[in-house]
């Protein structure tokens, strides 16, 4: 059953990272499509500016627009700036659990280690504790002879 869950889990995660590089893809693209608008507007200011009698009125317009194209490009920009900050989290969230995962099979393979390492450890003792008995089993009744 952890087998099915563990494939499930990649593919959501997969396309979550699909649809996060889609949106980020997207924010891109209306910064830069800002930025033709800005670039067309000054022309636009440009030329009207110098064929325009009522120069005042055209300087009032362009810093009016200049003013929201600025509000614009820096809401996109911190738009652009927390989607960035929320991906990082994510990733780092998901690269403190795969840590913690690996310090767990880390400790579980030392445990295992060690359990093997005492494991081999206890047979020898078992067997120098055998080869005293038996030693001392056929050395005592020579010695019981000889009196």
């Amino acid at each position: 059953m952890s087998s099915v869950s563990v494939p499930q889990e990649s593919s959501h995660s997969d396309e979550l990272l699909m649809q996060q590089g889609l949106l980020f893809s997207d924010t891109l693209k209306d910064l830069k499509s800002l930025r033709k608008q800005l670039y067309s507007a000054a022309d636009y200011f440009e030329r009207t500016y110098n064929e325009e009698e009522q120069k005042e009125i055209v300087e009032d317009t362009l810093k009016d627009y200049a003013i929201k194209a600025l509000i614009n490009t820096v809401d996109h920009l911190g738009s652009v700036a927390y989607k960035v900050n929320n991906f990082l989290d994510d990733k780092m969230v998901e690269i403190s659990g795969m840590d913690l995962r690996l310090s767990c099979l880390e400790q579980r393979l030392r445990t295992c280690r060690e359990f093997v390492s005492l494991g081999g450890l206890s047979q020898q003792s078992l067997v120098f504790e055998a080869h005293k008995k038996h030693h001392k089993r056929y050395i005592f009744p020579v010695e019981q002879s000889r009196p």
